[in-house]
């Protein structure tokens, strides 16, 4: 009997499992959902999924059915993923993290959703998130995401870090790749900390059609993986043109005319990459390593990040690459940080009011037209909401981030110019078109040019020059530590995504003294994307500094047994076995399919623990003796001898859990599995 463990397994492998019969997109749900049942519902309540989508095995299935009939694989047939809260998924709310939204359904997907579904790939469920995406490690609706590396340390920038749920399940394999989003740094920031990849893409390359929107000029569509390899293989599904523009800001304004993905990311994108930088003279910039003293605020960088950054440089000298310590007068100008910069204001760029158009009008519109383009019945408009209760917590520690933002979000406000009246189109906003013309400027001035002028391909520094501890929530003074520049944002803050800046940020290493993960942020000139992708891809690939989740070790209940006369065979899919799901997240009733499949005979306390016994009914239960599995929050349950379809087992009172429910999963065959959330007695 083989083995296979969906810790760790890359996108890759996964497909060639599948496509060799020797795992089924079925068998790697419930792998996933016993992590998730193990490790974030219960015991260490990592908050990272916030809502499951309760057809997650009868996609799986209908997944396994396609590859059984012989029809045509598609590119990510039967790989299960997540999405960050903020992403339209038909039927499943869509909250954002927020209370005041906590009752919105989407009505459609969103477009990357669509196009990751259309090309086979499960979804689990949707990850956790601040309200709006307004902050990094905020709680909101659904509490924050912790790490699963260090119980003391952030899973994200307290700033700026929002994707911070798709950092956690990504890192602990809670899926096998997440969709995150950032707006200054919140794709990064989560990467950074979890020790995974994340591309953040020049304008346009990826839709975010179907996306809460938070500030349109900044939005964009981030990937989070645990390898280049697994970028590229998504970014094969996601980098095409969408010909419905509504929605996604930098493809329905006409002021910057924008390339066509496909010309930005020559298909196939996941093709064999360059193993070296020879010729390369690459930039870092001396502000994010500590040799700049010019700064009014320079960001924090911790020895050990330092250290670690030492050890990239000669990582990148020896596949061959220059690198030289450099100004970064796009980050001085932008945020004109020592005497003598000139801000974008300053030049005559950008109007003189530009934030209070990007976070008023602007933003006003887009909150609006998503709400009136998704047309639930019970919230079609921004001006009915609730601005006071967007954020759940009024006494919150004083946002220092917000300071250094210049600006929060007044989100009533934003309804009240919704009720006032805005533009009917982005076109018709005073001053908008030499915002959006200015800070093209700006990229090519303070950074194209520059780079030409200082003859560099890229730029590369660590994301991140210290991460924050859990304890700022009630200690002021990691507060304080957790708002210096360096930390409350990844490095860069809002300039890389304003000024469309593309990167990709891959893992650095872990700091000696923490034991928490730093990335490396690859950046370059605008639609320079493909060429970035080559060189993260050379420098994880002589490198592979990342690591598994220390605090999320495999568990036996996601290990997959493979009968090795199996392999090479596919899955007979059974109807019967088809999902039926009653998730209280979704307000879904269990059908009478699964009553009659499945039986939870009791969940009793005796002693220190809860007894579970469930019973098997259906009639081919006898049939599949060998083959049937039972667990409850990823504990094991065996089959009782002589009790044919009992199975029990022991789950501790103790353990910690987020709702008074257990999540049963029964699995009657290769392709047929059955879940249910069960109540716990009072």
């Amino acid at each position: 009997m083989q083995r296979i463990d969906v810790v760790e397994m890359s996108v890759g492998e996964m497909l060639a499992a599948l496509d060799e019969g020797r795992v089924t997109s079925v068998e790697l749900v419930c792998a996933y959902l016993n992590r998730i049942a193990y490790y974030d519902r219960t015991g260490l309540c990592l908050h990272a999924i916030a809502v499951l989508d309760p057809t997650c095995l009868e996609q799986a299935a209908a997944s396994d059915a396609r590859r059984a009939a012989g029809g045509p694989v598609r590119p990510l047939e039967g790989i299960p993923f997540t999405v960050k809260d903020s992403y339209k998924v038909e039927g499943l709310t869509v909250a954002s993290g927020s209370p005041a939204l906590a009752e919105l359904v989407a009505t459609g997907d969103a477009a990357s959703v669509a196009q990751l579904r259309a090309a086979g790939a499960v979804l689990l469920g949707k990850t956790n998130m601040p309200p709006m995406a307004a902050g990094g490690m905020q709680p909101g609706l659904y509490d924050y995401a912790r790490s699963p590396y260090h119980p003391q340390f952030l899973t994200a920038a307290y700033g700026s870090g929002s994707s911070s749920g798709s950092g956690t399940a990504t890192a602990a394999s809670l899926c096998a790749f997440g969709m995150a989003e950032e707006t200054v740094s919140s794709g990064r920031a989560p990467a950074s900390n979890n020790s995974l990849v994340a591309y953040t893409p020049s304008r346009g390359v990826l839709s975010i059609r179907g996306n809460w929107p938070l500030r349109p000029t900044c939005d964009v569509v981030v990937p989070h993986t645990r390898t280049v390899a697994d970028l590229l293989l998504l970014l094969d599904v996601l980098a095409v043109g969408d010909d419905d523009r509504s929605g996604d800001f930098w493809r329905e304004q006409s002021a910057v005319a924008l390339p066509a993905p496909e010309e930005v990311l020559p298909h196939p994108v996941a093709r064999p990459r360059p193993r070296r930088l020879d010729g390369l003279r690459i930039g870092v910039p001396r502000l994010y390593i500590g040799e700049d003293a010019a700064p009014i605020d320079p960001p924090a960088i911790r020895p050990s990040v330092r250290a670690l950054w030492d050890r990239a440089a000669d990582d990148l000298r020896a596949l061959g690459a220059e690198v030289v310590e450099v100004d970064f007068p796009v980050v001085s100008n932008y945020e004109e940080d020592r005497p003598g910069a000139e801000g974008l204001a300053d030049r005559g760029l950008v109007p003189a009011n530009w934030r209070a158009l990007e976070g008023g009008t602007v933003t006003a519109m887009a909150l609006d037209a998503f709400l009136r383009d998704n047309a639930d019945p019970t919230l079609s408009s921004w001006a009915d909401v609730d601005g006071d209760t967007v954020f759940p917590v009024a006494d919150a520690p004083v946002p220092v981030w917000i300071t250094r933002a210049r600006g929060g979000f007044d989100w009533q406000r934003l309804a009240e110019l919704v009720k006032q009246g805005l533009p009917a189109t982005f076109d018709e906003v005073p001053g908008l078109a030499q915002l959006l013309t200015g800070l093209e400027t700006a990229r090519r001035v303070d950074f194209e040019e520059w780079m030409l002028a200082q003859r560099l391909d890229l730029v590369v520094f660590p994301a991140a020059g210290d991460v924050g501890r859990v304890d700022l929530f009630t200690r002021p003074e990691s507060l304080e530590a957790a708002s210096r520049n360096g930390v409350v944002y990844s490095n860069g803050n809002r300039v890389i995504r304003h000024l469309g800046i593309p990167t990709v940020t891959v893992p650095m290493g872990f700091m000696a003294d923490l034991q928490m993960p730093v990335g490396l942020t690859f950046a370059g000139a605008a639609y320079s994307d493909d060429r970035l992708l080559d060189y993260a891809s050379a420098y994880e690939g002589a490198t592979r500094r990342r690591q598994p989740a220390f605090l999320t070790p495999t568990l036996p209940s996601n290990q997959i047994d493979v009968a090795v006369g199996l392999a090479g065979q596919s899955p007979t899919p059974d109807a019967a076995g088809l999902v039926e799901s009653a998730l209280d997240a979704a307000g879904l009733p269990a059908s009478s399919a699964m009553a009659s499949s499945l039986t939870v005979v009791s969940i009793e306390a005796r002693g220190r623990s809860w007894e579970v016994e469930v019973r098997v009914d259906d009639a081919t239960a006898a049939d599949r003796a060998s083959t049937t599995r039972v667990w409850a929050d990823g504990h094991i349950l065996r089959a009782v001898p002589g009790e044919p379809g009992v199975f029990r087992g022991k789950v501790s009172l103790s353990r910690a859990r987020l709702s008074a429910e257990m999540m049963i999963l029964v699995a009657t065959g290769r392709s047929s599995a059955s879940l249910i959330i069960e109540p716990l007695p009072q």
